[in-house]
């Protein structure tokens, strides 16, 4: 047998109908294994890049309030900078971070007057 016709003979194997005893009985089996098992695979890596698309979109997990620093909130500047506000006891910081570099922008005290209106507007549920 030529090599060349290898091919040909495989596919005609598996085109065939499956008679009770014969081969491509066997080998059909083995293929839809491979097929679930391959459709198995991609529905969980949809489900891992869906729950990582989800995570970035919504900004993952919030933040805790209970420690000495709180993150109010930041702002994207581009691809690898940011601005954040935080506050640390009674003082808000504005922080420009880049990579290997945090910098003081602003040094704001957080007991101001539109902290007050914040609260009151918070506190009558609009």
């Amino acid at each position: 047998m030529r090599l060349s016709t290898f091919p040909a003979l495989c596919c005609c194997a598996l085109m065939t109908p499956a008679r009770a005893g014969d081969q491509a009985s066997r080998v059909l089996p083995a293929t839809e294994g491979m097929l679930s098992t391959a459709l198995g695979l991609a529905f969980i890596l949809f489900l891992i890049f869906g729950a990582a698309w989800l995570a970035k979109r919504f900004g993952g997990l919030p933040t805790g309030g209970k420690g000495l620093v709180k993150i109010l909130g930041g702002a994207s500047l581009g691809t690898r900078e940011r601005v954040v506000v935080v506050q640390v006891e009674n003082t808000r910081l504005v922080l420009g971070v880049a990579p290997g570099r945090v910098e003081a922008l602003h040094v704001l005290p957080a007991d101001t007057e539109f902290e007050r209106e914040l609260e009151q507007v918070r506190e009558q549920g609009g």
